[in-house]
């Protein structure tokens, strides 16, 4: 790939663009950082060659689009990737004026949502014969009609989107656990967003897996595999520790029948928990974009940012399905730092941690193994120092 190919990114906050900007500006990609300030976390990178700043998606996605228009055309972009769930659901539906001018390796608008609405995946998981949690389907906020009915508490309650449009802006929805029917129900009164349909569903006790696949329009073109060691919060959230393993079978099945059937187009992180009790993988989410934890497939030998760009260009090559290394693991250093400042200052019931969870003292002693085999640090890069002195910075609340 030659220096004159130019790609913009959205989102250089996100972890996930800085191991963009690694992956691509190793390979002589000139690469272009969005973000809504002028420094960030993947603009700090000495692979970053420049930094644009746009007005908030959330607040003004107008003249976000605006904005990374102007940009696409002025620099001559040769590739626009969004990096984000609020980035995908206000540029996919401009996906056709954006492709007038540069590549842009995304799904369609309308497979995009019907993929990303956890309310209509579950439901097409269901006719597809994909495993998933035991589910109850709120599709108006009325949970009255269901309460008397949940026998197991807690229930984890998860709004249908990760976003919801109110008028002009967008606002986030977040996950919640219910541990009595009485707080189901303050739940429900309390957050607006429930009163759109949203799930009431079994907590799975497991472990966390997931592919990370590249798909055009429907034909896979390479999948990797991870699970989750440790998250934040420690009840289930973001990983900060997690190791390649081999592709499991099931998993992939499922995986190939729900985004084959949108004919899926890009990048996809397929999220499992594989319950403790029936060792079965159970469907989770799907991701529509690049996911936190790509650092971990570079790391390990799979490229994505690099394929999904020859791919946009027009060179799609297939990764071997035994193409990585297993065994390798990524650690998010400042994340995992905050697992363990929680698991200290808390109860294990104010984190809803499920039984048999490490103790304060287990979850120190596997903090501080810092030179483990095959371990990389997501962040932190001795040829690449700038994000990370950035990332302690804006840690440290001085950023």
């Amino acid at each position: 790939m030659g220096i004159l190919v130019k790609v913009l990114i959205t989102d250089g906050n996100e972890r996930a663009a800085l191991a963009v900007t690694r992956a691509l500006g190793r390979q002589e990609v000139e690469v272009i950082v969005g973000a809504e300030s002028q420094r960030s976390l993947a603009g700090s990178s000495r692979y970053c060659r420049q930094g644009i700043v746009y007005p908030s998606p959330y607040q003004e996605p107008e003249r976000f689009i605006g904005t990374l228009m102007e940009a696409v055309r002025t620099h001559r972009v040769d590739a626009l990737i969004p990096l984000s769930d609020i980035a995908m659901h206000v540029l996919g539906p401009e996906k056709a004026q954006f492709e007038r001018y540069t590549h842009f390796p995304a799904p369609s608008p309308q497979a995009f949502q019907e993929i990303s609405d956890k309310y209509r995946l579950m439901q097409q998981a269901i006719t597809e014969g994909v495993a998933i949690p035991d589910t109850i389907f709120v599709p108006d906020g009325r949970v009255e009609r269901v309460v008397q009915g949940i026998v197991d508490f807690p229930v984890v309650v998860k709004p249908g989107c990760s976003l919801v449009k109110d008028g002009r802006r967008w606002t986030k929805t977040s996950v919640c656990y219910a541990e009595s029917p009485e707080e189901l129900l303050r739940l429900y009164r309390e957050r607006p967003y429930l009163q759109q349909p949203s799930l009431i569903q079994q907590r799975v006790i497991g472990e966390g897996q997931g592919l990370f696949v590249l798909m055009q329009e429907g034909t896979p073109l390479g999948m990797f595999a991870h699970r989750r060691l440790r998250e934040r919060p420690p009840s289930g959230g973001v990983s900060v520790l997690r190791e390649s393993i081999a592709l499991p079978k099931a998993m992939v099945d499922a995986t190939l029948k729900l985004l084959q059937r949108v004919k899926w187009h890009g990048v996809a992180m397929v999220e499992f928990k594989v319950d403790a009790a029936t060792r079965r993988p159970l469907l989770m989410e799907i991701n529509g974009r690049f996911w936190g934890s790509l650092q971990l497939a570079v790391d390990a030998g799979v490229n994505f940012p690099l394929h999904l760009l020859n791919m946009a260009m027009g060179v799609c090559e297939t990764i071997p399905e035994n193409g990585y290394r297993v065994g390798v693991k990524s650690r998010w250093l400042l994340g995992d730092l905050d697992q363990l400042a929680m698991r200290i200052k808390k109860s294990d019931r104010a984190l809803n941690l499920p039984p048999g969870a490490p103790s304060r003292l287990q979850a120190l002693m596997s903090f501080c193994r810092f030179f483990e085999r095959n371990t990389f640090y997501e962040v932190e890069r001795l040829d690449d120092l700038g994000p990370s002195r950035f990332e302690i910075m804006r840690y440290l609340k001085l950023a």
